[in-house]
């Protein structure tokens, strides 16, 4: 079966057109996706904060998943680290199956990023021995608005204060009202790092400094809290106003590796050798070549249905051969009107005619032990008196016997033995 040129060519630039459509088409983000996922180029995933991270911090800088195990001197790995919480609305150490007050307490540095404690007894032990809690500053914003529409609108700003430290002078940075909706309520064994000043909506008065990031030394190491975790996003980090301000939270505890917890990095911690480069999984994983892929598939069986079924060839009219029956009876018919030899022609007219009696009736009258029996029959079936039909017989065999016989007697006896077929319907 030949392949249609035209046609392999079509689905070709149909599938080049597809892909370079996919690639040039603006992505539609997920504004909403707060899953801090090191795999999600959402704005509030981490996939770019990670890749800036890694290249940015000079200790070192990684993201770990559920696997992460701590030897009985609680150092990862035979080193000491800052450990990188980040989780909104939810249990930041939920999932961490190792003891979080002694990671600290060995030297470790952790880094809290979140604005909820949740109902987890667990986390509600660290938060109380680590002396913190979160409160609402302002929930106008996100009981009315989108984080898209939040984001957009300049009059929703609100100003975060940087206090002068050992490391840093004071500054403000104005970020987005989305970033803030929560403060710090701390005791007295942290130092206050930044501060907030709501410029809209409803504020809650406390009567205190709004905290929004502080720090305090446990055991041999340090803690960070802050409560606006999407910061540590992509968002956060392309921001021009926001990536200072998380810079300097990192550097609050910069002089270790920092290993950020994302309990999303589980399935991708160990693959399997055998999927981890396959082509399917490359394809899959981009967005323009799954599509390309899912195009050459139902083309594939577009091609199948109309194409692959066998392709019936012209078939040539052919004319039915000549009928040269009549020609020949003609040409018999012929010669023995030229040799006019009437004995012959009876007897090549009886041997037809004894023959279909024999063939098609049963009938033998060329036996004469039982030619009366065969009379007989013959005579029940066409009607004809038995003596009849015996006469019948006695003159075709002397006709057939004698010299010659003429054209009259022949006709006669030829029309006898018509009949007699055509009373027994043969």
């Amino acid at each position: 079966m030949k392949i249609n040129g035209t046609f392999v060519a079509v689905i070709v630039v149909l599938m080049a057109v597809m892909i370079l459509f996919e690639m040039k088409a603006p992505s539609r983000f997920d504004w909403y996706d707060q899953e801090y996922s090191c795999n999600s180029k959402q704005p509030f995933g981490c996939y770019v904060m990670d890749s800036v991270l890694r290249a940015s911090l000079p200790q070192g800088y990684e993201v770990r998943g559920q696997n992460i195990k701590m030897r009985r001197d609680m150092k990862l790995d035979g080193k000491l680290h800052t450990f990188l919480f980040v989780n909104s609305h939810g249990d930041f150490i939920s999932s961490h199956d190792v003891d979080f007050l002694e990671i600290i307490k060995a030297g470790n540095n952790v880094v809290i990023a979140a604005d909820y404690v949740g109902y987890n007894t667990r986390v509600n032990d660290v938060c109380e021995a680590l002396g913190f809690s979160y409160r609402d500053l302002n929930d106008i914003y996100m009981n009315n608005y989108s984080y898209r529409e939040i984001l957009s609108d300049p009059s929703l700003i609100d100003t975060i204060s940087w206090q002068r430290d050992g490391l840093f002078d004071s500054g403000t940075y104005l970020i987005s009202s989305a970033f803030s909706s929560r403060e710090l309520y701390l005791s007295d064994s942290y130092r206050v790092l930044a501060t907030i000043d709501k410029e809209g909506g409803h504020q809650y008065d406390y009567g205190e400094l709004s905290a929004v990031a502080a720090v305090r030394d446990y055991g041999k190491g340090r803690v960070v809290v802050m409560s606006m975790p999407m910061l540590f996003t992509n968002y956060g980090i392309l921001d021009d106003a926001i990536r200072p301000l998380l810079l300097r939270l990192l550097s609050e505890c910069g002089d270790k590796p920092v290993v950020r917890y994302d309990s999303t990095y589980y399935a991708q911690e160990e693959p399997d050798e055998e999927d981890a480069d396959s082509p399917l999984r490359y394809l899959l994983a981009n967005r323009p070549l799954r599509w390309a892929l899912y195009l050459a598939l139902a083309t594939l069986v577009a091609f199948v249905f109309f194409s692959a079924r066998r392709r019936q060839r012209v078939i040539p009219v052919i004319k039915p051969p000549v009928n040269h029956m009549m020609d020949f009876v003609k040409r018999i018919g012929g010669i023995y009107y030229k040799r006019h030899d009437n004995v012959d022609l009876l007897g090549k007219k009886y041997a037809t005619f004894s023959n279909d009696l024999r063939v098609k009736a049963m009938i033998d009258i060329d036996n004469r032990d039982t030619l009366d029996d065969e009379l007989q029959s013959l005579s029940s079936r066409t009607g004809i008196p038995f003596t009849e039909l015996r006469q019948h017989i006695h003159d075709l065999q002397d006709a057939m016997r004698a010299a010659s016989i003429d054209d009259r007697k022949l006709q006669q006896l030829i029309d006898m033995m018509n009949d007699i077929l055509h009373r027994i319907n043969i």
